[in-house]
């Protein structure tokens, strides 16, 4: 008995737990990154991207704006068209990063109405297709070494399927 004595003296009531449920789950988009891995900024705006008759366009910048950048392909052509805002009044040599490849984009100023620099691209290249990631950048850098980091768009995939 006096073991049972000893045993029931130095037990302690067990303390209360208190009961916290899990907050339930909640299904989001993939996050638009504000920053590269290297922590440069990535420039303001968002993906639009519109289909029609004569194809798809991803167009990025402010909303009922001219756009940054734009990526268009019309149905069947084969080749994306790269359109960057841009002065410059002659051809210019760019660097593209994505997907873990580098390629050199040769842009040269539109006939267009906006003042842009552009290029067409084969499609079916990897390093336009890592452009329709997820959640990722790509970055295009100037011939002077300014980079301009973009956030990579799902719907940029819709702009490539486009050109079959």
């Amino acid at each position: 008995m006096a073991l049972a004595a000893c045993g029931s003296e130095s037990e302690e009531p067990e303390p209360q737990r208190a009961v916290v449920e899990a907050p339930q789950p909640v299904m989001t988009s993939a996050p638009t990154p504000i920053a590269a891995a290297d922590g440069t900024p990535i420039e303001p705006g968002q993906w639009f991207v519109t289909e029609d008759a004569e194809g798809a366009r991803a167009l990025f910048g402010a909303p009922r704006s001219d756009g940054k950048m734009i990526l268009s392909c019309a149905y069947g052509a084969s080749q994306v068209r790269f359109a960057l805002e841009s002065d410059a009044s002659e051809p210019q040599s760019w660097r593209l990063d994505a997907g873990g490849e580098a390629a050199r984009i040769d842009l040269e100023p539109s006939d267009g109405e906006l003042p842009q620099l552009e290029a067409y691209v084969d499609q079916g290249l990897a390093i336009i297709n890592a452009l329709g990631a997820s959640g990722q950048t790509f970055a295009l850098t100037s011939p002077d070494g300014q980079r301009r980091q973009f956030p990579t768009h799902p719907g940029i995939r819709r702009v490539i399927a486009a050109c079959t």
